[in-house]
């Protein structure tokens, strides 16, 4: 068993995956390492992107591995209790233009085993048309394309025992909250349930 709590943090573009684990690196310090975006760190690097089915899937699965090499180098590395994956290995089927079987036969893996690679999941909704952020130079969708990304990551993530969903808000400091009491209960043990009837009201 682990000694760890590995968490992925995903969700549709403008969800506020980056402010939330800002967040968690200034309130839980030493307590949390992070596992940075392997898609930024390709683009950023100069990968380039084509709108081509087959390109897309060369760009996924390079993505794909990239995260799996992260996050197996963090969890060796850090000696944290709590491991935050900004966005997971399962992201990438949201991306896919084939079918669901193609993209686990590309990568040699299933989704029960991309599931247990993480203890939870907290699934950020894009934020409503209104406060949809544009600044980031990375993101080229529109508002509809994120809303549609965000629906198929939801499903890539189908399954998990340990999934949190939480919505957009109209009151963004509040989604931040709620996102950092929820990894707090997580911290502190409690069930999915607890969470969801505790802090989610639902």
């Amino acid at each position: 068993m682990n000694a760890y709590v590995k968490v992925a943090i995903t969700g549709g573009p403008s969800g506020g995956k980056t402010t939330l684990i800002e967040a968690l690196k200034k309130e839980l310090g030493q307590k949390c390492a992070v596992v940075p975006e392997a898609a930024s760190i390709l683009y950023r690097g100069g990968f380039p992107r084509y709108k081509e089915a087959q390109a897309v899937i060369h760009t996924q699965k390079a993505i794909y591995a990239t995260q799996r090499e992260l996050e197996s180098m963090i969890c060796y590395v850090n000696q944290k209790p709590l491991i935050v994956c900004d966005r997971g290995s399962l992201d990438s089927v949201a991306y896919w233009p084939e079918n669901e079987e193609n993209f686990f036969s590309e990568v040699h893996s299933s989704r029960l085993a991309e599931l247990e690679r993480y203890d939870w999941v907290i699934h950020l909704d894009t934020a409503s048309i209104d406060s949809y952020d544009t600044t980031n130079p990375i993101r080229t969708e529109t508002f509809q394309e994120a809303w549609d990304l965000n629906d198929k990551i939801k499903r890539a993530w189908q399954g998990h025992p340990r999934r949190v969903i939480i919505t957009h808000s109209a009151d963004f400091l509040s989604k931040i909250a709620t996102s950092l009491a929820v990894i707090k209960a997580i911290m502190a043990h409690k069930s999915a349930e607890e969470i969801s009837k505790e802090i989610l009201k639902c």
